[in-house]
C-alpha cells in the first residue's frame, strides 16, 4: 500500500484525495494546505492527518507518494524538496512559472530517479480518447478547439500561470496528441483582461491561435474567459470525408459543467496509470506543451 499526501487542496486537489481513496494500491495518509483551517476541514472530510508545517510531513518515512494541486507558483519549491527527499511525486501542470527550471528539473528525476508524472488528465477523458480511436488511420487536416469560461478568477489564474499556461496548457497538449505532430508555425491575437502582469508580460481574457503542425495539421484555438455562462470545452476534428466533435461522445448534461467536474474519472484515470509506470509519466509531453506556452506567449499582442 502506498501512503500518500495530496498538497494543495483548492477542488482539484480535493478530486485527488478521492481518487486516493478509490485507488487499491494507494491510501491517503495526509493533506496540507498552506491555510492551514482547510487542510482541518479537509483532513476531517477524507479522515486522515494534516499539520501546518509541511516539513514534518516530509519527514515522514512512510509516506512515499506526494501529489501537487497547489498554485503552479509554488510548484518549485515542492519538486525540490520532494526530488532532496526521494519521495515519488505527481504533479499537476504546469510543472513550473519559470521555464529556464524545466531542464534543470528534468536532470534532477533523472539523476535521483525520482518516479515523476504529470497530470495531463485530458488525455484520459471519454470524449478525447473517442477522438483519438476515430482518427487512428485517417489523414486529419484541421482541428478546432474551443475552451469560453464564466466566472473567471482572475488572480488564481495568474498565480497559475495566466491564460495561456493555465488554460491553454492542456489543449496544446492535447492538439500535439491528437495531430501525433509538433507545431512548426504559431500565429497568436490576443485581448488583454487587465494591466497586471504575470511572468512581466500581462494576462488575456481571450485568445484566437493558429499552428502549422510539421504533419500538416492545421490546429486553430479559441480561449475566452467571458463565456455568459457555464463552460464550454469543445474539440472539432475535420479531414477529407469526415467530421467529428468531441460533443458526440460526452454526457449531454454535463456538457455546461467546469471539466473537473464533468471529467472527476480522468483525473482518476491517469493518476492510475501514473502508479502503474516505474518510468517518468508524460513528463517529456508536459515539457513540449509548456515550451509551447511560453512561444504562444512570446508572441501575444497586449492591447
Amino acid at each position: 500500500m502506498i501512503k500518500s499526501c495530496v498538497i494543495g487542496l483548492s477542488t482539484i486537489g480535493q478530486i485527488h484525495c478521492e481518487s486516493l481513496l478509490k485507488l487499491k494500491k494507494t491510501s491517503l495518509s495526509y493533506v496540507f494546505d498552506k491555510n492551514y483551517k482547510l487542510s482541518r476541514k479537509i483532513s476531517k472530510k477524507f479522515k486522515c492527518k494534516t499539520s501546518n508545517n509541511f516539513n514534518i510531513i516530509l519527514k515522514k518515512k512512510d509516506i512515499d507518494l506526494f501529489v501537487i494541486a497547489s498554485p503552479t507558483s509554488t510548484h518549485d519549491f515542492y519538486i525540490m524538496k520532494l526530488i532532496k527527499s526521494k519521495k515519488i511525486i505527481y504533479c499537476e501542470k504546469p510543472i513550473t512559472m519559470n521555464n529556464k527550471n524545466l531542464d534543470k528539473i528534468k536532470r534532477l528525476i533523472k539523476r535521483n530517479k525520482i518516479r515523476f508524472g504529470v497530470g495531463l488528465n485530458r488525455r484520459f477523458a471519454k470524449e478525447y480518447i473517442s477522438l483519438k480511436h476515430k482518427i487512428k488511420k485517417k489523414k486529419v487536416e484541421t482541428i478546432q478547439i474551443i475552451s469560453k469560461s464564466a466566472n473567471h478568477n482572475l488572480n488564481l489564474s495568474i498565480r497559475n500561470g495566466g491564460l495561456f499556461f493555465d488554460k491553454g496548457y492542456h489543449f496544446f497538449d492535447l492538439a500535439c496528441w491528437l495531430s501525433n505532430s509538433l507545431p512548426k508555425r504559431i500565429i497568436v491575437i490576443s485581448k488583454s483582461i487587465s494591466k497586471d502582469n504575470f511572468l512581466n508580460k500581462g494576462d488575456f481574457s481571450d485568445a484566437i491561435i493558429n499552428m502549422k503542425f510539421k504533419n500538416g495539421t492545421n490546429v486553430e484555438f479559441l480561449f475566452s474567459r467571458k463565456c455568459a455562462v457555464g463552460n464550454i470545452e469543445v474539440i472539432k476534428i475535420y479531414g477529407k470525408g469526415f467530421f467529428y466533435n468531441s460533443d458526440n461522445y460526452a454526457v449531454k448534461k454535463n456538457l455546461s459543467m467546469d471539466f473537473s467536474i464533468r471529467h472527476k474519472e480522468s483525473y482518476l484515470k491517469c493518476l492510475k496509470e501514473f502508479l502503474e509506470k516505474k518510468r517518468p509519466f508524460l513528463l517529456n509531453q508536459s515539457l513540449i506543451a509548456q515550451k509551447i506556452c511560453a512561444k504562444v506567449l512570446k508572441k501575444a499582442v497586449v492591447e
